[in-house]
């Protein structure tokens, strides 16, 4: 038995320790430290503002629905709602999301993604290999209307089902084998398929909520997503704001503790004002906007700027006259000057394009691509005499079809209008179409001649390159141009797993494009951001590109420093 006096010494010792456990605590809960983690563990930065102050406001056209699985442009590219199998990290390179790990068997034809252990939704669900399998199935079937059900044709029976030949679901190639796996299989070897599965609408949507809800799971109270961001609100005609999922447990955790969106109405521009007025934090700079922040001395250092990783060219409808003739189009490819166009017109917000690939895209080299299609009249003259219309004479009218063109682009049209008068003596008509008509048009190989742009949906040449040119039969593709060559490159090329082999193929057949005139390749839009000093967070890439958003997992390593000013 223990003494009084050994007693009191065991109750003061007790004491003293539960004083110093108390007293540990509160000062570590309490500490600067204890407070830079954020609303799901998250330790913040040494130099972020206080939680309160974590939030990045934005403005975003309304969207009518967060499905961006088959309504990408409906959802206004809200991806970061959801995180696909991979996701591409800042350098553009391939990073786990959802799954943890993947693998393709020894013919490159079947695929295997491991799911990444407890993974959950939003309302607490495990996030499962058979939420993708159904998620998959959904993309591609004709019922949903998804406009990008083309790019899932790779898997096996995809295509067959998505057009109709086939009703059997159990055709498609996407299989749960259990909860944490998943089998795809590809019609044929397929190097780039986790790039698709990368792709903004190659992501997960909640079966039961779908199935209960029907087009309203998306609505504020309904959505249920899988990455670190939950919708929060949605007010109609006002703005939606999002905040931090508790429950994800994957790599990209942001830090700000909100996103707040303002709507803004279709074609709104302005954007630059409003961040000028600090009432948002970020804008994108456009049009005229452009040389006006660049000139200014306090917006100029706000400014970020990387290419664009789309292009703007034109395409022709060559089986038929007169642009089945092949010098015809190769005179209007070297009279156009691009760099007049870039500078110019655009105010210095384009570079010029030689290619179909931007510049700072994978297997980009322009060197040996720019003499097919550089401003050079006097070879332009030479082969249009060389066409059979010496000074443009017999020539038939000629008409350029614009899809649904911005006030920048009717700018670029109108000069390159103007530039084959000037140098080829060439009248051509301009005939504005609706994004509908166009793309109709387009689809049915019945555009003679048309100016329109692709940006790209993965940084690889197979999208850019094979994707909008590889022949295809009336009711799919771009135009009817074909060259065998080019076809067997691309396609060879697709079942290439040595990228350095890949890429060389896809060069080999972007010079053909570029020799042959399929299309003349005019700029490429550099996007221009502009971010306030207290926006911390924007990763300079391995290609010294400072980006935050597109193709990465957006706003993953994003923060507000402390020398935030300003009111929210």
């Amino acid at each position: 038995m223990l003494g009084l006096k050994s007693f009191r010494s065991t109750v003061l010792a007790g004491t003293a320790l539960l004083c110093t456990v108390a007293f540990f605590f509160v000062l570590f809960t309490t500490s600067p430290l204890a407070q830079l983690r954020n609303a799901v563990g998250k330790p913040i930065p040494a130099d972020a503002a206080p939680l309160t102050q974590q939030v990045l406001r934005q403005v975003l056209a309304e969207p009518s629905t967060l499905d961006v699985g088959i309504a990408l442009f409906d959802a206004q590219f809200i991806a970061f709602l959801f995180e696909q199998l991979c996701v591409f990290d800042e350098n553009l390179e391939l990073k786990p999301g959802a799954a943890q790990s993947w693998s393709h068997s020894p013919d490159g034809k079947t695929w295997t993604f491991t799911m990444r252990p407890g993974g959950k939704w939003s309302d607490g669900r495990p996030v499962t290999a058979y939420d993708f399998e159904w998620s998959f199935r959904r993309l591609i079937a004709p019922e949903s209307g998804n406009v990008f059900a083309y790019f899932y044709y790779p898997i096996k029976g995809a295509k067959a089902f998505n057009t109709g030949k086939t009703k059997d679901m159990k055709t498609v190639g996407v299989k749960a084998l259990d909860e944490m796996t998943l089998v795809i299989e590809t019609e044929e070897p397929c190097a780039f398929f986790p790039m698709i599965c990368a792709f903004f609408t190659s992501v997960p949507a909640p079966r039961w909520q779908v199935e209960k809800y029907g087009r309203r799971w998306t609505n504020q109270g309904n959505c249920v997503s899988n990455s670190s961001w939950v919708l929060d609100t949605w007010q109609p005609g006002r703005g939606m704001t999002f905040k931090l999922n508790k429950l994800y447990n994957g790599p990209f955790k942001g830090y700000l503790e909100k996103l707040e969106f303002k709507f803004a109405p279709p074609g709104w521009e302005g954007a630059v004002l409003a961040y000028e007025n600090n009432e948002i934090d970020r804008a994108s700079v456009v049009g005229a906007d452009f040389k006006r922040v660049k000139d200014d001395p306090k917006l100029s250092k706000e400014l970020t700027t990387f290419p664009n990783f789309g292009t703007y060219y034109t395409i022709f409808q060559t089986t038929k006259p007169p642009f089945n003739n092949m010098k015809l189009r190769q005179a209007i490819a070297h009279v156009i000057d691009r760099d007049a166009i870039c500078n110019t017109v655009l105010g210095g917000v384009a570079t010029p394009a030689y290619g179909m690939l931007p510049a700072g895209f994978p297997g980009y080299m322009v060197a040996d691509l720019k003499p097919y299609q550089q401003f050079n009249p006097t070879l332009a003259k030479k082969l249009l005499a060389e066409a059979g219309y010496p000074g443009g004479r017999g020539l038939p009218k000629l008409e350029l079809l614009v899809r649904a063109p911005s006030p920048a682009e009717q700018n670029v049209v109108v000069a390159i209008q103007q530039m084959l008068k000037e140098h080829l003596n060439m009248t051509v008509t301009l005939n504005k179409q609706t994004m509908q008509v166009f793309n109709d048009r387009m689809v049915k190989h019945e555009v003679p001649w048309g100016f329109l742009w692709f940006n790209t949906d993965y940084p690889d040449p197979s999208d850019m390159i094979a994707v909008p040119w590889r022949s295809q039969p009336v009711g799919s593709g771009r135009q009817d141009w074909k060259n065998e060559e080019f076809d067997r490159l691309v396609d060879a090329a697709a079942g290439e797993f040595n990228e350095r082999k890949r890429l060389a193929m896809y060069h080999e057949a972007e010079k053909i494009l570029a020799r042959d005139a399929a299309g003349v390749f005019l700029y490429n839009l550099i996007n221009a951001t502009l971010n306030k000093p207290w926006v911390k967070g924007v990763l300079v890439n391995k290609y010294g590109h400072r980006r935050w958003s597109g193709l990465t997992p957006s706003y993953a390593m994003l923060y507000i420093g402390k020398h935030k000013s300003g009111g929210q």
